[in-house]
C-alpha cells in the first residue's frame, strides 16, 4: 500500500473512502476499500465491513493482507467473537499496526475478563501509541486500574522487571485506600464536614507524593496533580459560566428539579473536574427570548438546556450567539446557525442501542412489541433504521403493536396470548413484505405493568416459555425496570435481558451517599439525576463534541459517543434476570 493510501484520516467517514474506491482501479482501489472498511468498523457498521472484506480479491499484497487481518480482528472484538492473533507476525508489523494489534488483544482479553492480560496489554499499547493519543491512553490506563476491585487487582501478576506495571498497581492501592467516600454522621456540622474533607485530601496527597518518590519516572506522574485535586482535568473548560435552562414549576417540575440536582451535585462525584459558575433559569417563568437575553446580560458562555422538545425547537429557531447543549433532540432537518449540540435520554436512542446489542448476539430476525402510539412507532422506526445499517439490509426488523393496559388485561383474562407474528417496519420506500414469523429475538418497549401482562401472554401464544432458551431471546427497555419490582417478576423474566444506565447498576452494589434518598427509590428519577451529572461533564468538554468519537465519555447514563452532527448517543449496560437475581450481560463489563 502506498503511504498516501495508508493515511487513515480519523475525521473522514466511510462514504469518503468508498467513493474514492469507486473512482479507482486495481491495487489502489483495494487500498481505498481497506481504509473504507476501517471507517465502517469505527462507525459500528460491521455487516457492511464484513461484506466488503469477503469481497476483496484473493491476491492481496503483504501490506494489504495485514490490513485485512487487523480489520477482521477489530470486527471480532466488537462482535465478541474469537480471533487468532497468531495470523499476524509481530516482527512484520509497523508501530501503528502494533498499536492496533494490542488494541485487538486488549479487546479479546476484556471479552474473556482476563484482568492480568489486560493490564499487560496497556503496557504494550504505551510503547506504540502515537504522540496524539498518549494523553488519552494514559487516561484509559488509569481508568482501567482505578476501577479494579481489590480481588481483581490481586490477579495482576507483576514480573521482577516490570517496574511500570508495579507502579500502576501501587498507585491504585494508594489511591483507593485514601479516597473513600465520606459518610456523614447525624451530629456533623458544615464545619466538621469541611474539616473531614480537608483531612482526607491531605492523606490522599501524602500517599500520592510518597508513591511519586518511589516511581519518579513513571508515565502516571503526568496525572498525579489531577488525582490529588490540585489541578483540574485537561479538558476544554470553555463553559466557565453556564446558564442551566430547566422547567422548575408546573407539570414538568419534577423532571427539571431532578436534573438540576444532578447537575449541581456533579462536582461531588467528579471533584477533579473544572468548577462551573451555574446560573439556573426556570423555563416556565419567562419566554425563551427573555431567558436568552438574561443569559447574555450575565455574560454566559454556554447554555445547557432547555429540556422540553418544543422549547428546544424554539431556542434553535432563535439561534442565540451563545453555544447550546440542549437536553432533548429535535428533527435535524435544519442546521443551527450557532453551535448547538444535543444530549437526550430518548427512547429512540435506547432502541438504537438495543438494535446494536441484539445484533452483536448474532440474532438475525427481531420482532418489536411496542405500544400503538406515536412514541411506539418512533421507537420501532429508530430500531429498524439502526438494524438496516448493521445488517446492510440482509435482514429486516418487524413490529407488532399492543393496546393499552386495559386491553392487555382484558385479553389476558380471556386467555388470549400474543402470537409471534409481525409486519415489517418500512424504511424509506422499502416495498412491504407479508406478515412474518420465525423470530429469534423479541424487543419489548413497555412499562413494568404492561410487561407483567405481556410476558405471560407471549408464553401463552407460543405455548412455551419465551426468553428462557437460546431459540427466542427476550429483551426489554429500561422503561420496564423499576426499583420496586417483585421477586416473582424477576423469576418470571428469567433469562430476559434489559437495558439500564450504569449509575443504577453500580448503585445496587455500592450505596452512594451523594445521591439523595428520595431519588434512590425511583429509577426514573435516578436516570434524570444521572443525566444532570453527565450534562455537567459534557459542558466541561463542549468544544470536543462536534466530531465522531466512539465511547467519548464513560458516563452515568451510559457510554457516551458523539457524532459529526453534535449529537451525543448512549450505549447502555445490559443485564439479565437469572432465577430471581440480576446479572450483568457481557456487554456491560
Amino acid at each position: 500500500m502506498s503511504k498516501k493510501s495508508l493515511n487513515f484520516d480519523e475525521h473522514q467517514n466511510s462514504n469518503y473512502y468508498l467513493s474514492q474506491a469507486d473512482n479507482s482501479t486495481g491495487s489502489t482501489k483495494v487500498n481505498w476499500q481497506l481504509l473504507g472498511i476501517r471507517a465502517l468498523i469505527k462507525e459500528n457498521k460491521f455487516s457492511q465491513a464484513s461484506e466488503l472484506l469477503s469481497n476483496l480479491p484473493l491476491n492481496l499484497n503483504t501490506e494489504q493482507q495485514k490490513e485485512k487481518l487487523l480489520s477482521e480482528g477489530e470486527i471480532a472484538v466488537k462482535k465478541r467473537k474469537p480471533f487468532d492473533l497468531n495470523q499476524l507476525a509481530l516482527e512484520k508489523l509497523t508501530n501503528s499496526q502494533l498499536y492496533r494489534y494490542y488494541v485487538i488483544k486488549l479487546g479479546l482479553d476484556a471479552n474473556s475478563k482476563d484482568i492480568n492480560a489486560q493490564a499487560h496489554d496497556y503496557l504494550q499499547l504505551e510503547k506504540y501509541v502515537a504522540e496524539a493519543g498518549k494523553k488519552q491512553l494514559l487516561n484509559n490506563t488509569w481508568d482501567f486500574f482505578r476501577k479494579l476491585k481489590l480481588e481483581e487487582l490481586r490477579k495482576v501478576l507483576v514480573n521482577e522487571n516490570e517496574i511500570t506495571l508495579q507502579g500502576w498497581v501501587d498507585l491504585t492501592y494508594a489511591y483507593q485506600s485514601n479516597n473513600k467516600v465520606l459518610v456523614s454522621q447525624d451530629d456533623d456540622t458544615p464545619e466538621s464536614i469541611v474539616a473531614k474533607s480537608q483531612n482526607q485530601k491531605q492523606l490522599l496527597k501524602q500517599a500520592i507524593n510518597n508513591w511519586a518518590i518511589q516511581y519518579p519516572d513513571h508515565p502516571a506522574k503526568e496525572i498525579l496533580s489531577i488525582l490529588t485535586g490540585e489541578q483540574t482535568l485537561s479538558v476544554d473548560a470553555n463553559a466557565k459560566k453556564v446558564a442551566l435552562l430547566l422547567p422548575l414549576n408546573g407539570s414538568s417540575r419534577i423532571f427539571g428539579e431532578t436534573i438540576r440536582q444532578g447537575y449541581i451535585n456533579a462536582i461531588k462525584f467528579f471533584p477533579q473536574e473544572p468548577q462551573q459558575n451555574v446560573m439556573v433559569l426556570d423555563t416556565t417563568s419567562a419566554s425563551m427570548d427573555i431567558l436568552i437575553q438574561q443569559a447574555q446580560e450575565n455574560n454566559v458562555e454556554l447554555i445547557v438546556g432547555p429540556l422540553l422538545k418544543n422549547e428546544v425547537t424554539k431556542i434553535k429557531e432563535l439561534a442565540p450567539a451563545i453555544p447550546i447543549l440542549a437536553l432533548n433532540k429535535v428533527d435535524n432537518e435544519t442546521t443551527s446557525v450557532n453551535k448547538m449540540c444535543f444530549f437526550a435520554l430518548s427512547p429512540e436512542d435506547e432502541a438504537k442501542d438495543a438494535a446494536n446489542h441484539i445484533y452483536s448476539q448474532n440474532r438475525v430476525k427481531p420482532l418489536l412489541l411496542v405500544p400503538q402510539t406515536d412514541l411506539g412507532q418512533r421507537v420501532a422506526q429508530s430500531f429498524a433504521e439502526q438494524w438496516s445499517q448493521l445488517s446492510a439490509n440482509n435482514s429486516q426488523a418487524y413490529v407488532q403493536y399492543f393496546g393499552n393496559i386495559q386491553t392487555l388485561s382484558a385479553n389476558m383474562n380471556r386467555n388470549i396470548g400474543i402470537t409471534l407474528t409481525g409486519n415489517p417496519i418500512l424504511i424509506n420506500d422499502t416495498p412491504p413484505v407479508e406478515i412474518s414469523a420465525g423470530f429469534d429475538a423479541i424487543y419489548v418497549y413497555s412499562s413494568y405493568d404492561e410487561l407483567t401482562l405481556i410476558k405471560p401472554m407471549l408464553d401463552m401464544g407460543a405455548n412455551k416459555t419465551i426468553g428462557n432458551s437460546s431459540e427466542v431471546m427476550l429483551y426489554t427497555s429500561s422503561k420496564s425496570h423499576i426499583a420496586s419490582s417483585s421477586k416473582d417478576f424477576n423469576y418470571d423474566m428469567n433469562k430476559t435481558e434489559y437495558a439500564e444506565i450504569p449509575m443504577i447498576m453500580e448503585q445496587k452494589d455500592n450505596v452512594n451517599t451523594n445521591i439523595p434518598s428520595d431519588i434512590l427509590k425511583d429509577y426514573s428519577l435516578m436516570r434524570l439525576y444521572a443525566m444532570g451529572i453527565d450534562a455537567w461533564r459534557l459542558a466541561n468538554r463542549f468544544n470536543q463534541l462536534n466530531s465522531y468519537q466512539v465511547n467519548f465519555l464513560d458516563g452515568m447514563t451510559g457510554k457516551l459517543s458523539t457524532s459529526n452532527q453534535c449529537e451525543v448517543t448512549r450505549s447502555l449496560s445490559w443485564q439479565q434476570y437469572t432465577y430471581g437475581e440480576v446479572k450483568s450481560d457481557s456487554k456491560s463489563e
